[in-house]
């Protein structure tokens, strides 16, 4: 008689950015993804246009990223790295006047992002949950300023969560981040810091009604105090931050420079005694964002380096379980590859250095 023994696998889940803004609508860019094509017109950066773009001439590129074919691509090459999730940038979509029938994604451009009328947001989520390969990775949302306020919103929200690909942590608790949530958009939501946690816990409700189980909501700052405060303020259960970036010199320092960085921010906020999901930024470089192309920036890190980063996350993680309950990690970023030099998707100048990198040490048990 065989005895089958089952082995749970005891390892913290690895999630990753997306902010997708390299699209077209019938042919033609909106302002958005058009400014993101602008900043990678220059030769100098050509090499961090992510791999389905197309240098047309020395100072032209074009790109697309909203087709089939290239998102199953994607999903191929974060399964292969070794990601369990992606977290979804959730923004508002606007009309041709940059106007929305929702009050709250008006009020993020009004009182956040002025600029950011996007027309299609959502292209890479949809793109994503139509391809045959969903099932290899996860999917989680990164909502953005009072627009969880909403209650379509939220209706939509939810709806999303109750599919069978949406992350979960802690035994099933479908997993939501939220970021650039401050005063305003407290005052916003609910005329209050209390009002705004009374909107939240209806959230909340209204996922339970829907056969869910209690949502593991997560504050995202950089400002640990700022995100201790608000994050208890809204009753979340945990805070993390939209990568730690920053920093650097203009001359470029060395990615070791960028390691230190974020692992300060690791012990502080393990230090304070508040529930977290660890960030892992992979870099910061904004030159492309630049008039001049000068800003202070940090070089790309060795496979080597990036491998044991990603092994000090994980390693912060499953020695503190008390602090980072829900086992799970959150890397800047997949495809901010304007802010970010060494952002994780293939790229025109990397090809698949940074995939395969960490192919070698996902998944990483405790």
């Amino acid at each position: 008689m065989h005895t089958l023994t089952l082995i749970l696998v005891n390892r913290p889940t690895v999630g990753v950015i997306r902010w997708d803004a390299w699209n077209m609508i019938n042919g033609q860019y909106d302002y958005i993804s058009n400014r993101s094509r602008n900043w990678f017109i220059p030769q100098q950066y050509h090499y961090r246009l992510p791999f389905f773009a197309e240098v047309l001439a020395e100072n032209n590129v074009t790109m697309n990223e909203d087709t089939q074919v290239i998102m199953d691509q994607e999903i191929l090459y974060a399964k292969f790295a070794g990601f369990d999730y992606w977290a979804f940038d959730t923004y508002c979509s606007y009309s041709s006047n940059c106007t929305s029938n929702s009050s709250f994604c008006n009020e993020y451009l009004h009182d956040i992002a002025p600029d950011y009328c996007v027309y299609n947001p959502a292209y890479g989520l949809n793109r994503y949950l139509s391809s045959q390969y969903v099932s290899l990775i996860n999917f989680t949302l990164l909502l953005l300023g009072s627009t969880i306020c909403d209650p379509e919103l939220q209706d939509y929200y939810i709806d999303l969560m109750a599919r069978p690909q949406y992350q979960t942590v802690l035994g099933g608790r479908p997993l939501v981040y939220l970021f650039q949530f401050t005063d305003k958009q407290a005052q916003f939501c609910g005329g209050s810091w209390t009002g705004a946690k009374q909107v939240i816990d209806s959230f909340r409700q209204k996922s339970r009604q829907r056969s869910l189980k209690n949502p593991y909501m997560v504050y995202m700052s950089q400002n640990i105090l700022e995100a201790k405060n608000n994050s208890q303020a809204l009753g979340f259960d945990a805070v993390s931050s939209y990568g730690i970036n920053g920093g650097g010199t203009v001359e470029g320092a060395p990615f070791n420079d960028k390691v230190q960085q974020n692992e300060q921010w690791w012990n502080a906020v393990v230090q304070s005694g508040t529930k977290v999901i660890i960030p892992l930024s992979t870099g910061w470089d904004t030159r492309p964002q630049t008039r001049n192309g000068t800003a202070t920036h940090y070089l790309q890190p060795s496979a080597e380096e990036l491998q044991n980063f990603m092994k000090d996350a994980i390693k912060i993680t499953c020695n503190n379980k008390n602090i980072t309950e829900a086992q799970t990690i959150l890397v800047y970023a997949w495809n901010e590859c304007a802010e970010n030099s060494a952002a994780l998707i293939p790229s025109l100048g990397n090809g698949t250095y940074f995939v395969r990198a960490l192919s070698k040490t996902l998944p990483m048990s405790c």
